[in-house]
């Protein structure tokens, strides 16, 4: 239950839309070129995006995108889901199917507090959350930010785990 790639670019472009000024149109070209991914793959992440009602495209003079409701209100979850599907809280982290205590995976011991920590992270936390972290780090990037993060979960995560 690792983000696919779409997911994270899908955050990422969702992340610029909220930063813009309210009303401002944003071209695909120029979130593409924040993003750092083509124009062609971007649309059809913003598509998905569009079809759930997170953002909003207009075409004609002056085109572009931006969100389709206020960033306090659309969740990394909600973002997930419309590029993913919904999450479930029982995925195997081997990909083998349903992973519970009745039918655990080898992995399922260690992978179920790291399983719900990803999930309350997705639905608890907002663009709104995400700017406000921009924006108090205006000085780093948000790619070295989350790494920043990831490293220190996966260090919390490391001194939770058993060793034989």
């Amino acid at each position: 239950m690792i983000l696919q790639r779409s997911s994270e670019l899908a955050i990422r472009a969702a992340l610029f839309l909220a930063q813009q000024a309210p009303g401002k149109l944003s071209p695909v070209h120029e979130i593409a070129a924040h993003t750092g991914v083509s124009e062609a793959y971007l649309a059809k992440i913003l598509q998905r995006l569009a079809g759930t009602g997170l953002v909003r495209s207009f075409r004609g003079p002056g085109k572009g995108m931006e969100l389709g409701r206020a960033p306090s209100s659309i969740t990394l979850d909600s973002i997930v889901c419309a590029i993913e599907g919904a999450m479930r809280d029982d995925e195997c982290v081997l990909g083998i199917g349903i992973c519970s205590k009745e039918t655990p995976c080898t992995l399922h011991t260690e992978w179920v507090p790291i399983r719900t920590a990803i999930l309350a992270l997705l639905r608890n936390t907002t663009l709104a959350n995400l700017v406000e972290i921009a924006q108090g780090h205006s000085n780093k990037s948000l790619e070295s930010m989350l790494g920043e993060r990831n490293s220190s979960a996966q260090a919390h995560v490391s001194r939770g785990r058993r060793h034989p």
